[in-house]
């Protein structure tokens, strides 16, 4: 049952359409994800298993690790609601919405073992909402700056939630009467049959318009009598329920006034219009006459007042018939929504040619005092030049980051103060992190110590005489290890000569100062190798010499004998020498002769580790024999091999005399030669790298071991020469197998 139980758990997490996983311990290691989570993170199942903070770098910075740690600590869930999320899915930085919860997991003792992550996304949720949000702040705001008086009051005691100053300074009450109920903060209306009125619209939902209505108010201590034009209308939630009234009201005390008012307001208005510096017209009735409009309109539309004027606006303008502009002035004249539009590409009839054009507009409708729509005023701005202009920008700045991405140096923007705002991939590959990580990293906390300050003084000199910084530095990678590099950053400066920016050039330059390092390590072990047997050779021929000269003294055979031993040996020792690097030579020139001939390799690996016993009596070197065979091969060349083995097994492992030789078959018709021994063995990290020229382990064992790093290189090319390869199988401390595998004949 228990099996059956956790078999229903994870069927239920994995099939499930919410994005869930199980995050153990404090390290909020990823043990359990469902693929709807991992499509969320743009990950495969590789990162179960991993620290979550580790295979999702792009969360830390947003605060998920401490609330995640915080319910672990706490066993306090959190609960979150179209929370923003940024995740690097393809490569890219992209937004999306979540609602979640945060929970802790507790084992049957109720220990807290890890955090549960639940949720979904809900990003068009959100922005929907977040476009709703920004529709009522827009509704806020038409009744805030509205010259009408407008008031919201909601419930059936009516009480005051919304007013603008107009409204209130009607009132005369000031602010304060916001959240009051309407009739007891202005009981005088109540009075007139006010409130009765607001009944019946509240009730029946049926507006109720006003005309030059008379209307006792109490202002600055007395009554006042007033006259209003105005409308209560209904006010319904998002069910169409109705929950309160709104007011619109225009004061028009008495005709005489109101004319004088309405005059100057259409004065106002058409003077407004006429000098506003945007395209405005005014569109009457459903057919969108032209009844009003301004110069800026004329030269958009290149029309006349003639050709405009009281006419049908798609019978002056067909061309935008089919662009979809009617439907956009039919839903704003029959809904009564405001449309904005902020870059809306279209095309004009200009000098008898259609031209592109780009406008940025508004539709508001135009309502009468009954609250009717009568029409649409436009108001028009455009903006071709500018988008035109930032399309060629975002053209070039996006030409640049492909550029600067495909570059194989590091390419970096600089600010006048240094301040870094832009990395190209490479740089940011290098570092391991994204640009919004890095923007403000801070470029020196990436530079090594030692060159810092002398960076500083370049780039103060740089910006004070605006000539180049060039310098070899070091920057610390995703590894956290320095690399050389060379950087050059460049001014970019105006037409008067002031720099504006920074263009930074960064080339990793490591590999060549390493094979600098190791041409002059090579230099001085070549010196030394060379200048020791030649120092040995010159001391025993002076030793002779001087035993031949003194002719009283008959020299002693056995004291001769040895010297001459010991000059053969130098003297081998300098052959091998000059033989190794006219190997090496003819490598590099793909010169390495060879003389390819049918032999027995068993009696070949007999021979060599003979004539090796002989001469080296400290060591203990068993062969064996597994399988025997002929191939065909420079027999001296792959001795030589064999030969390098050994040498290097006795030289690695002085403290322990035993080595092996082993020949065996290996598959697909070949045969392999292992040499082992028990010395010092070597470095996983270092397997590969010590068949590289001039290569040498580095440690502190290594550097009492004579040789310069090329035998190996030679051995490899050699092998390989023949369509074989060679293997190592080592460990630190605990010995080496080097083996060589050739095709069978």
């Amino acid at each position: 049952k228990l099996k059956e139980s956790e078999h229903r758990y994870h069927e239920l997490i994995y099939t499930s359409p919410s994005i869930i996983c199980i995050l153990k311990g404090e390290d909020l290691i990823i043990e359990i994800a469902n693929d709807t989570i991992l499509e969320t993170w743009g990950k495969s199942r590789d990162v179960i298993g991993k620290q979550l903070l580790i295979a999702l770098p792009e969360i830390v910075g947003q605060g998920f690790g401490d609330l995640l740690l915080n319910v672990y600590t706490t066993g306090k869930a959190y609960y979150g609601n179209e929370v923003p999320v940024y995740f690097i899915r393809n490569g890219k930085r992209e937004l999306s919405y979540y609602t979640f919860v945060y929970q802790a997991e507790r084992n049957l003792n109720g220990d807290i073992t890890g955090v549960a992550v639940i949720g979904s996304e809900v990003t068009p949720q959100a922005e929907y909402n977040k476009k709703i949000k920004e529709s009522e702040e827009r509704y806020h705001n038409l009744i805030t700056f509205s010259p009408s008086a407008i008031g919201i009051l909601l419930g059936e005691d009516f009480v005051i939630t919304t007013a603008n100053n107009a409204i209130i300074e009607i009132w005369g009450k000031g602010k304060e009467i916001l959240g009051k109920k309407y009739f007891e903060a202005l009981p005088e209306l109540a009075e007139q049959g006010y409130k009765e009125i607001f009944e019946e619209v509240y009730k029946t939902g049926k507006p109720f318009n006003s005309i030059e209505t008379p209307v006792n108010i109490l202002q600055n201590g007395k009554m006042e009598l007033k006259y209003y034009n105005f409308l209560l209308q209904a006010q319904r939630n998002a069910d169409g329920q109705i929950d309160g009234v709104g007011i619109i009201a225009n004061e028009v005390t008495s005709q005489a006034l109101l004319n004088k008012k309405v005059k100057a307001s259409e004065e106002q208005f058409r003077l407004l219009v006429e000098q506003a510096p945007v395209a405005i017209c005014v569109l009457r009735g459903k057919d969108y006459v032209i009844e009003t409009i301004n110069e800026g309109m004329f030269e958009m539309w290149d029309r006349t007042l003639e050709q405009t004027i009281n006419k049908p606006a798609f019978d002056v303008l067909p061309e935008l018939r089919d662009q979809g502009f009617k439907e956009l002035l039919d839903n704003v004249y029959k809904t009564g929504e405001r449309f904005v539009a902020e870059e809306l590409p279209i095309q004009l009839r200009r000098n008898g040619n259609l031209e592109s054009a780009f406008v940025k507009f508004i539709y508001e409708p135009l309502r009468e005092a009954d609250g009717t729509i009568s029409g649409v005023m436009a108001l028009a701005h455009e903006i071709t030049e500018q988008v035109l202009s930032r399309k060629k920008i975002e053209e070039s700045e996006s030409h640049f980051r492909q550029l600067a991405d495909l570059m194989p140096s590091k390419i970096s923007n600089a600010g006048i103060d240094g301040k870094v705002f832009y990395f190209n991939k490479n740089w940011l590959d290098f570092l391991g992190l994204d640009f919004e990580e890095v923007k403000d990293f801070g470029y020196h906390k990436i530079m090594h110590p030692d060159e810092l300050e002398e960076f500083q003084k370049r780039f103060l000199h740089a910006t004070e005489t605006g000539d180049d910084l060039e310098m070899e530095m070091r920057f610390k990678n995703k590894e956290g290890e320095f690399k050389w590099h060379l950087n050059i950053a460049s001014p970019v400066k105006d037409e008067n000569g002031n720099i504006k920016m920074w263009v930074g050039s960064t080339t990793e330059i490591q590999k060549i100062k390493e094979e600098e390092q190791r041409k002059g390590d090579f230099i001085k072990m070549v010196s030394h190798e060379l200048k020791t047997p030649v120092t040995s050779i010159k001391g025993y021929v002076q030793l002779l010499l001087m035993m031949l000269e003194d002719v009283h003294e008959k020299p002693d055979p056995l004291q001769l004998k040895t010297s001459l031993v010991r000059i053969d040996r130098q003297v081998a020792k300098l052959t091998r020498l000059i033989i190794e690097m006219l190997d090496l030579t003819r490598i590099e020139e793909s010169k390495l002769a060879m003389q390819k001939k049918l032999f027995n390799l068993n009696d070949m690996v007999t021979e060599t580790v003979v004539d090796f016993s002989q001469g080296n009596l400290k060591h203990t070197i068993n062969v064996y024999h597994d399988y025997v065979c002929n191939i065909t091969g420079d027999k001296d060349r792959i001795e030589q091999v064999l030969i390098n083995f050994i040498a290097n097994a006795i030289k690695y492992s002085p403290n322990n005399g035993n080595i092996e030789v082993r020949v065996k078959a290996s598959k697909n018709n070949q045969v392999a030669v292992s040499v082992k021994d028990n010395g010092i063995g070597i470095d996983a990290k270092d397997h590969q790298k010590i068949f590289e020229r001039f290569y040498r382990v580095s440690g502190k064992s290594e550097q009492y071991y004579p040789g310069f790093g090329i035998g190996l290189f030679i051995a490899n090319a050699i092998i390989e020469s023949q369509d074989g390869f060679i293997t190592i199988d080592s460990e630190k401390g605990k010995g080496s197998v080097f083996t060589f595998t050739l095709p069978c004949t």
